[in-house]
C-alpha cells in the first residue's frame, strides 16, 4: 500500500505542475463569477418588470397584488433553478473532460515516453503502478468536486438563494461519474492512442440507445448520475438512489481496474 501510496503521490504531483489541469480547475472560480452576474442580472430584470407592473396597476385590489407577488417568486425560483441547472452542467462536462484527461494519458504516456521502464526497475510491480496512478487520478477528482461543491455554495451565499434540492448531491455524483469514465478511459488507453480513448469513454454510455437495442444493457449508464434536469425541474434526489448509483459505479470502476490490470501485466512494453 505503501508504494501504491508514494506513486500516487508521484502522480498528483506531475498533473499539479501541467498548465492545462490547473486551468481547467480554475474554470470552476470563473463559473461562479460568471454565472453569479447572470443571476444578478436576471433577477434585475424580474424585479424592474415586476414593479412596472405594480406601477400600471396601482388602483388593482390587494389580491391582485398578493398574486403578482406569487408570480414574482415563482419566477425568481425558477430563475435560480436555472442559472444553478447551468452551473452544475458546466462544471460537470469540465469535470468529465479532466478525468478524461487524466485517466486516459495516466499510463499511456509512461509507455509511450519509456519512463514506465524505470519506474518498474525499482520493486514496483505492475499491478502497484497501475493502481496508484489511477488512485492519483481519483484524488485530484475528488478535489474538483470540493471545489465544485465549494463554488456553488459560495454562489448560493453570494446571490442569497437556496440552493436547489437536487444539486446538493450533484458533486458526489458527478465524482462518481468521472470515475467510470476515468477507469474505462484508463482500459481502454492499454488498446489505442490516449485520445481515441477517451472519446469512446464519453460516448459509451447507454443515453445514446434505446431500450430495445442490446447495447443498452452492455455500455454504462451515465445519464442517472447526470442531475442537470432534476436541478432544472427542481426534482428530489431520494437518497436510496444515492446508495445504489454509488454502488454501481464502485462495481464498474472495480470491473474495468480488474481488465486493465490483466491487460497491463500481459502488455509489452516498447
Amino acid at each position: 500500500m505503501k508504494i501504491i501510496s508514494l506513486i500516487a503521490a508521484d502522480s498528483i504531483r506531475a498533473l499539479l505542475h501541467q498548465r492545462l489541469l490547473l486551468g481547467l480547475m480554475l474554470v470552476s472560480l470563473a463559473l461562479t463569477i460568471f454565472f453569479s452576474i447572470a443571476l444578478a442580472e436576471i433577477r434585475k430584470d424580474i424585479t424592474r418588470e415586476y414593479s412596472d407592473d405594480r406601477m400600471a396597476a396601482h388602483s388593482a385590489t390587494n389580491q391582485m397584488n398578493q398574486t403578482d407577488l406569487r408570480k414574482f417568486r415563482e419566477r425568481m425560483d425558477t430563475a435560480s433553478s436555472t442559472t444553478q441547472a447551468f452551473f452544475y452542467g458546466v462544471a460537470s462536462f469540465g469535470g468529465s473532460i479532466v478525468s478524461l484527461f487524466i485517466f486516459s494519458t495516466a499510463v499511456a504516456s509512461e509507455i509511450r515516453r519509456g519512463t514506465i521502464r524505470l519506474t518498474l526497475s525499482k520493486p514496483v510491480s505492475r499491478t502497484q503502478f497501475l493502481l496508484g496512478k489511477y488512485l492519483g487520478g481519483m484524488v485530484v477528482m475528488a478535489g474538483y468536486a470540493l471545489i465544485t461543491s465549494v463554488t456553488i455554495f459560495i454562489f448560493a451565499q453570494f446571490q442569497n438563494v437556496e440552493l436547489n434540492p437536487a444539486i446538493k448531491w450533484a458533486p458526489w455524483l458527478m465524482f462518481c461519474m468521472q470515475l467510470m469514465m476515468g477507469s474505462l478511459a484508463m482500459l481502454l488507453s492499454l488498446f489505442m492512442h490516449p485520445l481515441i480513448a477517451s472519446v469512446l469513454a464519453y460516448f459509451a454510455g447507454n443515453g445514446f440507445y434505446s431500450l430495445h437495442n442490446p447495447l443498452y444493457y452492455i455500455l454504462p449508464s451515465y445519464k442517472d448520475f447526470n442531475v442537470f434536469l432534476k436541478v432544472l425541474e427542481g426534482s428530489l434526489i431520494n437518497s436510496k438512489d444515492v446508495i445504489f448509483l454509488s454502488l454501481y459505479a464502485a462495481d464498474f470502476v472495480v470491473i474495468m481496474l480488474l481488465l486493465a490490470l490483466w491487460r497491463f501485466r500481459t502488455k509489452e512494453l516498447v
